[in-house]
């Protein structure tokens, strides 16, 4: 059975981990970090990410470029909102 996903949102997002076209070392963090998929991980930012263990610059050109080849590189907070 598909899984329905949410109006508007691009597919890429509710894939899951081992499924996503992305290097070793972002899917590892992912794992870590239990996240289930891209939708998950952009509940936060891009300053809170890259201050977490395991998530570096190398994670976040991966994470951003996949992002802008799906057309949702917006979803990718800058800053936390105040």
């Amino acid at each position: 059975m598909t899984q329905k996903l949410p109006p508007g949102d691009p597919e890429i997002l509710h894939k899951p981990v081992d499924q996503l076209p992305i290097i070793e070392e972002l899917s590892a963090f992912m794992y870590r970090m239990e996240f289930k998929n891209l939708k998950e991980m952009l509940e936060f930012s891009a300053p809170d990410l890259l201050k977490t263990q395991g998530f570096g610059y190398r994670c976040l050109a991966s994470l951003l470029s996949l992002l802008d080849e799906h057309g949702c590189i917006d979803l990718l907070r800058e800053r936390d909102d105040l």
